[in-house]
């Protein structure tokens, strides 16, 4: 039994729970210029691999720079910390899906607090604010898309012209920053406007990466399509509408 528990122990990253913790507790403790250079450092030594994942490393950053200190975003952001360090060590075997979890979790958290923030609807403020946290959200679907470009499962990503994945990344920041201008304009709590948007960032985040790999299939494209607009007419029909 005991050398079974050392097994289970060696095979846990206690170091890296330890640097998530510190994360947490520097985050909920610290003023933030601190917490600032404990995360850098908690990121960035060993530098191995620390800019495959630093754009989705300072999204979280910047989202605890926006985001009230509370324990259970602590909780959650440290979880995120923790998943990007898996990641970055390369502890994590199949890192594309772990990736995408990032992604998405800091997507939902970053729609979140817009429109916490802009209660008010479709302001001057309100629009630009969209703009920039579409930006952020390009870069995150940009640094997912070239971190994995070499992992083409077919000889399709070769054949298509080397300004492809810039347009790609270019037609989704176009396309996300749309969806949260539109967002504003639903007369709908900040949670449902948080969730109709981050359907939309789903279907970029499943397809762009997935075309531009070759890894894409009519059949994915309506079985995803079908989950999506599911549940875009469950969130719309729980929805309190406030007009």
């Amino acid at each position: 039994m005991a050398e079974k528990l050392r097994s289970i122990s060696k095979r846990i990253h206690w170091s890296l729970i330890l640097r998530a913790l510190i994360f947490t507790a520097a985050w909920l403790l610290l003023p933030f210029w601190l917490f600032f250079f404990v995360a850098l450092y908690l990121y960035f030594v060993p530098f191995f691999q620390s800019s495959r994942l630093a754009i989705p490393f300072f999204a979280l950053v910047l989202l605890c720079l926006f985001t009230g200190s509370s324990v259970a975003f602590g909780i959650i952001f440290g979880l995120i910390f923790y998943l990007i360090l898996l990641i970055k060590d390369l502890i994590v075997i199949d890192r594309r899906p772990a990736y995408e979890v990032v992604v998405l979790a800091l997507s939902f958290f970053l729609f979140r607090e817009l429109y916490m923030r802009f209660p008010g609807g479709a302001t001057g403020g309100a629009l630009f604010s969209s703009l920039f946290a579409a930006l952020v959200f390009a870069l995150l679907l940009g640094s997912f898309i070239d971190c994995f470009k070499g992992d083409a499962l077919s000889s399709e990503e070769i054949l298509r012209p080397e300004g492809i994945p810039r347009v790609a990344k270019w037609l989704s920041f176009v396309l996300i920053w749309q969806a949260l201008a539109i967002g504003l304009f639903l007369p709908l709590n900040f949670i449902y406007q948080s969730a109709v948007v981050f359907l939309v960032a789903v279907l970029l985040i499943e397809f762009v990466p997935g075309y531009l790999s070759g890894n894409f299939s009519r059949n994915q494209l309506i079985t995803t399509s079908s989950v999506i607009f599911t549940l875009f007419v469950v969130v719309l029909g729980l929805a309190h509408w406030g007009f």
